[in-house]
Formats: C-alpha cells, sequence, structure tokens
C-alpha cells in the first residue's frame, strides 16, 4: 500500500531539508544515527535503510 505525505522544504542555514515523517520512520525501524540511502528516479526520491554491517 502506497502512503503519501506533503511535507514542507525549509531552509536550515544554506541547506535545504525535509523531516521524515514518523510512520515511515517507524516502518523503516530508523534510529539515530542510521544512514540511509537516497537517489532520484526521475520525479521520485528513493529511500532505504542501509542494513549494518
Amino acid at each position: 500500500m502506497t502512503v503519501k505525505f506533503k511535507i514542507s522544504v525549509v531552509l536550515v542555514g544554506s541547506s535545504l531539508k525535509v523531516t521524515i515523517p514518523k510512520e515511515l520512520v517507524e516502518h523503516l525501524d530508523l534510529k539515530k544515527g542510521d544512514t540511509v540511502a537516497m537517489w532520484a528516479d526521475n520525479s521520485h526520491i528513493v529511500m532505504e535503510k542501509e542494513k549494518k554491517t
């Protein structure tokens, strides 16, 4: 099932940032210090949690 979120892009210092919704954080089981891989696929951004080695 696809779930969509509308998230504002904010300026922090000289960088643009977005927050990850709580539902996605829980779904991916993200924790502070985890690494995610992100890439663009046409007009979509794809993000996945990287496995720890």
